[in-house]
């Protein structure tokens, strides 16, 4: 029998025994809409819009909290009202699963999460909350994601973390890899000589107050644990900010795993990145509603591939292609024979890559980059449902893939694709849009989604945010305040031209402007019409 149907009675059998997951909505045609709520960890488009339309695509109904209670870039949510938008959205009838952020509920958002100044007390009461929740409505299954708290290797100004840390941030993040590095019993005595000299520089109060917040992050996760592990949670996802192989987080991380070892992956995980498991666990809800396990076949570009260890990650990217694989339900399998998505990573050849606006991401084909093409397009030509994790750049696409893609008419034969910011950002929105590709409404819902990350990721990041930083520099220092609307006419005129000249297989990308709603230039927001 096959391994799928058996695993799949199994599930059926604990899911039928255990909670339900409704049955859906009725829309306006009288047909079953099945309905989701989704609370992500900010309103940033990624997290947010982006996840939602995903589902959209394939016919859910998703209900999301209205944008001035989410956490943006100067606020940082309103608990109160987030909680209370969930006691509403619940009583809606027919709801098959909630996916929330335990970030929003407990803090407000990610960000409000590294510089917070709300007690311990306080936040134990809030994941009381859950308890309560669940008791309320048992019938209502819970997916919840949370983050262990990133560790930048310095500050910068305006940044996320406290003040503190533009000055401090360099010898926070030593201090944290070398403390990292004791732990596991590695230290050696030049290093033990560094870790001492940090302890000494870096201000009492400063230490104190970076790991007193830490503290009540580590201690809220492990209650969430807790409520994993005695039902409350049908699965508990913990995502490791922003971190390195040495550092607080990856210290915390191997605690929390330890901690949560009796836990299986059906779960509990504890994963490398944070922004993109909203939609990895939206994508879970619906293949656990519809019994579905995908299974997965995965190559990476020539070179290092696999063995990658990219900027922000504390693990090989393999590592985090198995967790993520097993966070939407799935499993990989060793041949494409039977592979419902064949996934390919376009890793840098030296596992080294950098940013996707420096001067080396040329547009000019390369033979490296017609290889991989050579690659993907013979899963095309055998009818294989493929998608494209690009991770050879951070923050961006690269160039020269695309521009080879495009030419050979390869953009929308695509099931997925996605190059945005870190790896691991990538890699948890190829991998689910992939997945659910064949599910979608129509063929123009899946070329929507890709022309949006095309958009994204290509247009935007790797080529127009440069250009249009400098745009917005004869403003002066202050444009995004004074000049916002001059900056997102301008953004909007150059992600128009690029579309016209690269997208011309869907001539509505031409159509869609472009806003930079948390008025920085790090992310987009691709409006529609």
């Amino acid at each position: 029998m096959d391994i799928r149907k058996i695993f799949l009675c199994l599930v059926g059998i604990v899911l039928l025994a255990g909670v339900s997951l409704g049955q859906g909505q009725a829309n306006a045609a009288g047909e079953v809409q099945p309905t989701l709520i989704y609370i992500p960890i900010d309103n940033r488009p990624i997290t947010d819009l982006y996840s939602v339309q995903t589902m959209e695509k394939v016919g859910y109904k998703v209900l999301v909290p209205p944008d001035e209670i989410l956490g943006g870039n100067d606020n940082d949510g309103d608990v109160e009202a987030l909680w209370k938008w969930l006691d509403g959205a619940a009583k809606e009838p027919n709801i098959k699963a909630a996916v929330i952020a335990s970030d929003s509920l407990l803090y407000g958002s990610l960000v409000a999460s590294r510089r917070h100044n709300i007690s311990e007390a306080v936040i134990q009461e809030r994941i009381g909350r859950f308890k309560t929740f669940h008791q309320q409505n048992p019938n209502l299954t819970l997916y919840i994601f949370s983050s262990i708290m990133r560790t930048p290797t310095q500050g910068s100004p305006g940044g996320n973390e406290p003040e503190y840390y533009v000055k401090w941030g360099a010898s926070i993040f030593d201090y944290s890899a070398l403390t990292d590095k004791a732990e596991m019993g590695k230290l050696t005595d030049q290093e033990q000589k560094q870790l001492d000299y940090d302890k000494w520089i870096i201000p009492q109060e400063v230490l104190a107050d970076w790991l007193g917040r830490r503290n009540t992050n580590f201690a809220a996760n492990k209650a969430l644990l807790d409520m994993a592990r005695d039902g409350t949670f049908r699965y508990f996802a913990l995502g490791r900010d922003d971190n390195a192989p040495l550092s607080q987080t990856h210290m915390e991380g191997r605690k929390l795993k330890e901690y949560g070892k009796d836990l299986d992956f059906t779960q509990y995980q504890n994963m490398s990145g944070i922004d993109e498991i909203g939609l990895l666990l939206l994508t879970k809800a619906h293949t656990d509603c519809r019994f579905e396990m995908p299974f997965v076949y995965v190559e990476y570009n020539s070179g290092i591939g696999k063995d990658m260890v990219p900027a922000y990650s504390d693990e090989k990217i393999s590592h985090t292609v198995e967790d993520y694989i097993k966070a939407i339900g799935g499993m990989s399998v060793p041949t494409p024979k039977r592979a419902d998505l064949v996934l390919m990573l376009n890793t840098p050849a030296t596992g080294r890559g950098s940013y996707a606006g420096d001067g080396s991401n040329v547009m000019k084909a390369n033979p490296r980059s017609e290889q991989f093409a050579d690659r993907v397009e013979n899963w095309l030509n055998k009818d294989k449902n493929t998608g494209i994790a690009d991770i050879a750049y951070s923050n961006g696409s690269d160039n020269s893939l695309c521009s080879v893609l495009g030419d050979r008419k390869m953009l929308y034969r695509l099931s997925s694709y996605a190059g945005w910011n870190t790896a691991t950002n990538s890699l948890g929105y190829a991998l689910p849009q992939g997945t659910l590709a064949p599910e979608m409404l129509s063929v123009d819902s899946k070329n929507f989604l890709l022309t949006i990350r095309y958009l994204d990721e290509w247009a935007y990041e790797a080529n127009i945010r440069q250009a249009l930083g400098i745009y917005a520099s004869s403003f002066g220092a202050d444009a995004l305040k004074t000049n916002l609307k001059d900056i997102e006419a301008r953004g909007t005129d150059l992600q128009q031209r690029f579309a016209r000249e690269h997208l011309g297989e869907f001539p509505a990308a031409a159509t869609y402007s472009m806003t930079l709603p948390w008025q920085r230039f790090f992310e987009n927001k691709i409006i529609t019409k």
